[in-house]
């Protein structure tokens, strides 16, 4: 009988420690990778204080691996703290994006975007319109490059480490919080749930470009090819701010962004591994 027991206390934690592991694993996992890979980066961002985020400046509506890294590197040293895709490997800072991008509450937008004045990559590129009513006074700066090495670099990067995040339950244990973001605002809105398609993709890339330009008024748009652009000259101008004596920044190469996701990887895997091996552990002491 006792042993019976025991065998159905271990079950049972078994079952528990299944249905948990995706919050427990997952969100772990996330504020670890939030603390040792970008945290110490971000905080170093020159924010404004709080309630200015009601003064958001500008809206950088391209894709990701269009710039919005060395551009958001940029506006923050030009004094327009960035909102990237990178603050939401935070977890809140990502559920409240997903929330805000849902339900389209300005509260929501105006809560995640407080005390910054600049907002780029996933985040601006899916919600555009939106942002544009609740900040009309903002600018709008639609950051492209050609449509061919576009994909060859978002389908060696983002793709290839976002897209699936539901394909089954160990795969999305071993990806980050940020696929599932990717996944709903980016992969389901403009590419119908298939990034590996490439002609798909770039046709709602040059979909995305005509659809902005038509949506925006000339005099408020900043068409900003990363490809062709050198230095600080248009985006100053467009910005109306001197040009600031300091290299413009070129971050988040290919080779960066593989090291990020490499540590990613091992994060979530040690995560996974300490908490099979508690589970084994305590199953055994139970039972033994």
């Amino acid at each position: 009988m006792e042993t019976a027991f025991k065998w159905l206390q271990a079950c049972a934690l078994l079952l528990s420690a299944l249905v948990l592991a995706k919050w427990i694993c997952r969100y772990s996992a996330g504020w670890l990778t939030y603390f040792f890979l970008f945290w110490k980066t971000l905080k170093q961002q020159r924010r404004g204080f709080p309630g200015q985020g009601k003064r958001l400046k500008v809206i950088l509506c391209g894709f990701s691996r269009t710039g919005t890294m060395s551009l958001m590197t940029a506006l923050d040293t030009l004094g327009f703290p960035c909102f990237h895709g990178t603050h939401l490997t935070r977890p809140p800072t990502g559920d409240l994006f997903i929330k805000a991008f849902t339900y389209g509450n300005p509260k929501d937008w105006l809560k995640l975007l407080d005390g910054y004045a600049s907002i780029a990559d996933l985040a601006a590129l899916s919600s555009y319109k939106d942002l544009m009513k609740i900040f009309p006074e903002a600018k709008v700066i639609l950051n492209i490059r050609d449509p061919n090495r576009w994909y060859d670099s978002f389908s060696k990067t983002l793709t290839k480490t976002t897209h699936g995040s539901d394909r089954n339950f160990i795969f999305k244990l071993l990806t980050p919080l940020l696929a599932d973001y990717f996944q709903v605002a980016v992969y389901d809105k403009f590419f119908s749930g298939n990034p590996q398609d490439r002609e798909t993709c770039i046709s709602a890339f040059t979909d995305h470009i005509e659809e902005v330009k038509q949506h925006v008024a000339p005099e408020n748009l900043l068409v900003y090819d990363i490809e062709k652009e050198k230095g600080w000259k248009t985006l100053c101008e467009f910005m109306e701010v001197p040009i600031p004596n300091v290299p413009f920044p070129r971050v988040n190469d290919r080779e960066a962004f593989g090291l990020l996701v490499k540590g990613t990887a091992f994060i979530h895997i040690m995560v996974l591994f300490l908490y099979v091996s508690s589970i084994i552990y305590i199953v055994f002491r139970i039972v033994a």
